[in-house]
């Protein structure tokens, strides 16, 4: 299994000479297992990913806030009417997440109506992406704590997993289950958008503070957790700070990092 980062940023895109080395893209992660593909969420970061001619090839989104599909419309591949691509989410069911990204890539959000243009582009129950997988891909999904619903996923395959947890404010009460689902995970993706004091004023804006990621590691069987979705103001100085201090198998994500889980 094979990881790659083409967007870490949260919220918004940026783009400044201090946000050059965490990148300014936004969410966008690549998983490789077998001949599969696997898309986590398309952010902007979607527009520098290289779908694969002859690989499966799936977008699982996370959730529908605007971070997290707006560079749907933007990746070249996806006009190659040869490049089958299946879209999913736990969020919702395959006709209404159709629905809802029509509504966004059309009319006055967007010159083209990607949905009716795009035949390629397939709508997928997530319930059903778990059959008739050649490569043995186990798919689970988690329901975040987030303004608007947002959902986790786990990917298994050969006894390795990862495990995407964006887009969550952390609470006592969700300890044991996400406990439970990042068991014997050798990544975690965890959402690090906030940090202390942002907690407290930032209450209900549904994330999490790198210290609490730092505390649930301590608390779970997993190999190595990569910080991610750093806010937009945050400077590269700032998480340079911040990556120095982290205990070993933590550190901070950023675009074009690689990681192989063997």
């Amino acid at each position: 299994m094979k990881l790659t980062i083409h967007g870490c940023r949260g919220s918004i895109a940026v783009s400044s000479k201090e946000t050059v080395k965490y990148g300014g893209y936004t969410s966008c992660y690549e998983v490789r297992a077998g001949n599969t593909q696997i898309i986590l969420d398309a952010g902007t970061g979607f527009r520098n990913v290289s779908l694969q001619k002859d690989a499966k090839k799936i977008i699982l989104l996370s959730h529908l806030h605007h971070d997290h599909i707006q560079g749907l419309g933007f990746n070249k591949d996806i006009f190659n009417p040869s490049c089958q691509i299946e879209l999913s989410s736990a969020l919702c069911e395959a006709t209404e997440l159709r629905d809802n990204i029509q509504t966004y890539y059309s009319g006055s959000y967007f010159p083209l109506d990607l949905t009716d243009r795009l035949q390629n582009l397939n709508f997928h129950n997530f319930s059903a992406l778990n059959e008739n997988n050649t490569d043995n891909i186990l798919i689970e999904s988690l329901e975040m704590n987030h303004p608007g619903r947002s959902f986790g996923y786990s990917i298994t395959h050969k006894n390795k997993k990862l495990v995407y947890l964006s887009d969550n404010e952390f609470e006592d009460w969700q300890l044991t289950e996400l406990c439970n689902f990042c068991e014997n995970s050798d990544i975690i993706l965890w959402d690090g958008m906030f940090n202390d004091k942002d907690l407290v004023e930032r209450k209900g804006w549904g994330h999490s503070s790198v210290k609490q990621g730092v505390n649930f590691f301590n608390k779970v069987n997993c190999k190595k957790m990569l910080i991610t979705h750093h806010a937009p103001e945050r400077t590269d100085y700032e998480l340079d700070k911040i990556n120095s201090e982290l205990p070993d198998d933590i550190e901070l994500a950023f675009d074009g990092m690689t990681v192989e889980v063997i």
